[in-house]
């Protein structure tokens, strides 16, 4: 009698014919089937053959660390491998040939969690091909937290069909969790630096395209920039690429590069240049070839002009040297030939061609002397002696001193002195020298005429006092505005451009301030505010541009301001 059995093994049925003779195990199949002729051999042969294969299926489903659970088309377990066996603490004896809705019922599952993922498993069966990479969170009894994926696949050509069967696999994605979890923690933590520093970073591809951008770059460059934009054309430097591009040379020799250029900056104030320094750095694969550069950008505007001021203050302080040697030696000429038109004036009193070329030597040696007065005035540190003196009296002797051109020019002066004013603490002869100059100017600016208004009052609480000078001329083209107190700038044909800088420096030294206004009605006002008692440490005055002197009061622009802690360096028109 010939029975037939199924061997529960590796999770496949496993056949093998065995024959019972006497009560035992007859002669091995093999050996039995060795004496059968070749056709019932070669069937022999092909059986063994499948078996050795079912063999090695099935432990190969045995040894991977996915679960795996097959139904047959009435839903009945088939296959329920080693690591499902130890996930749900199931002998797959029990299991094979039950059907899986049977087995959430009959088995006790001492841990509910287990029972809730058996049934998510039953469910899903009817979704196969659809319910792929599902996740459970799944704690166990012993408070230990996994995180399940499981999918289910039909068997078959037919891709949504049960009716072959379906195969589910469940795989523990805890580890995989949670270094996804360390790495989003750590691109988090990356991007915040990325973020946070101060200076521009972008990153660019082969095709020079951004693939990253911080925030600082866009406040850099005063806009929002698009991952994917060549960088020159969001930086505004053209259309192309860079003749200069450190970028590129990364790129084509795989080390660091370095340039420093000007780059377009938009505020609210208008268009401004930035000088940065780009430094680009290799980005490599593991081929070590470079496919991405990053580029470093910091704003060095600042330190661009600080070296610019500290090379121009040691370029003054060279010429300022070598102007005051010359200056010395060009007065004791002066003098010798302002004498001698003196003396041939003298003489020949009624020889007019004499006479015309005496006064033209007198008013030329007279324009060389104010210039070399200049040249030593600014060439040498400033000795101030503090008196008590009156603002007014000295306004009084500066405009004395122009009262023959305020004539000849046809300028009519109006002065509005407060009687207030007490005296204040100052050096007269800088004071007078400071207002001479910008009456000066004033006077200048109107060579057909007009009014030169002068007012003084009591400003901050009385610890201030303010004189403003304003004149009707043909005020301050405005794209000489930021460069009037430049040293040595003028649009004069007869000037030195030292005027405005020997003001503002007195100021400085007294604590005070200078302002310039440009009216709507045309001209130009200059606020000038000294303290009244000034040790040293006064706290400056804060411009009050809406100070109610008028209608005429209204301004054009925002005036430039300069006090003693922040001059800018400026000049004369």
């Amino acid at each position: 009698m010939v029975k037939r059995r199924y061997i529960r093994g590796a999770g496949f049925g496993r056949l093998q014919t065995m024959r019972r003779q006497g009560g035992t195990q007859g002669p091995s199949v093999e050996r039995n089937l060795r004496g059968l002729p070749k056709t019932f051999g070669s069937v022999a042969a092909s059986v063994l053959g499948r078996d050795d294969i079912l063999h090695h299926l099935g432990s190969l489903v045995d040894s991977v660390t996915t679960g795996v659970i097959s139904l047959d088309g009435d839903g009945r377990i088939r296959v329920f491998n080693a690591t499902v066996e130890k996930l749900f603490c199931l002998p797959r004896v029990m299991v094979i040939g039950r059907h899986m809705n049977e087995i959430g019922k009959i088995m006790g599952f001492d841990d509910h969690a287990l029972r809730a993922l058996w049934e998510r498993l039953s469910d899903a069966i009817w979704a196969a091909g659809a319910a792929l990479d599902l996740e459970y969170d799944l704690l166990t009894r012993h408070g230990q937290r996994k995180i399940m994926s499981y999918s289910v696949y039909p068997l078959g050509r037919m891709a949504w069909s049960v009716g072959n069967g379906v195969v589910i696999m469940l795989e523990d994605i805890t580890r995989k969790k949670e270094m996804e979890e360390q790495i989003s923690d750590a691109r988090k933590r990356l991007l915040a630096v990325f973020d946070g520093i101060t200076d521009g970073i972008q990153v660019v591809d082969v095709e020079y395209r951004l693939t990253a951008v911080n925030k600082s770059m866009t406040t850099l460059l005063a806009k929002d920039i698009k991952i994917g934009v060549h960088c020159f054309e969001a930086c505004s430097f053209g259309v192309k690429i860079c003749l200069d591009c450190p970028a590129e040379v990364t790129f084509r020799t795989g080390q660091p590069a370095s340039i420093t250029r000007k780059l377009p900056h938009v505020t609210s104030d208008g268009e401004e240049e930035r000088v940065v320094e780009i430094n680009t750095f290799p980005l490599l694969d593991r081929g070590n070839r470079v496919v991405q550069v990053v580029e470093y950008i910091k704003d060095v505007t600042e330190k661009a002009r600080l070296a610019e001021r500290l090379e121009q203050s040691r370029r003054l302080a060279e010429l300022g040297e070598m102007a005051a040697r010359v200056a010395h030696e060009v007065r004791n000429p002066l003098n010798a030939i302002t004498g001698a038109a003196h003396f041939l004036a003298a003489e020949y009193p009624n020889d007019e061609t004499l006479q015309k070329f005496t006064e033209l030597i007198k008013r030329q040696t007279n324009r060389v002397n104010q210039v070399a007065s200049d040249l030593l005035y600014v060439s040498k540190p400033l000795r101030t002696r503090f008196v008590q003196v009156r603002v007014d009296n000295i306004l009084n002797q500066s405009i004395d001193s122009l009262r023959e051109q305020l004539r000849d020019q046809h300028i009519i002066v109006v002065q509005d002195i407060s009687g207030d004013v007490p005296a204040i603490r100052a050096d007269e002869l800088q004071i007078e020298q400071a207002f001479q100059n910008i009456l000066r100017n004033a006077v200048e600016a109107m060579a057909e005429g007009g009014t030169l208004k002068i007012t003084t009052r009591l400003v901050a609480s009385g610890k201030f006092v303010e004189i403003r000078i304003q004149d009707t001329g043909h005020g301050i083209p405005e794209q000489d505005r930021t460069r009037i107190f430049q040293s040595f700038f003028t649009t004069k044909t007869k000037g030195t451009g030292l005027g405005l800088t020997i003001v503002q420096r007195v100021l400085k030294s007294h604590g005070g301030e200078i302002i310039m206004e440009h009216p709507e009605t045309g001209g130009t006002r200059v606020l000038m505010r000294l303290p009244l008692n000034y040790d040293g440490t006064v706290p400056k005055p804060r411009a009050n541009v809406s100070d109610d002197y008028g209608s005429d009061s209204a301004l054009h622009a925002a005036p430039v301001r300069q006090s003693q802690s922040g001059f800018l360096n400026q000049n004369e028109p």
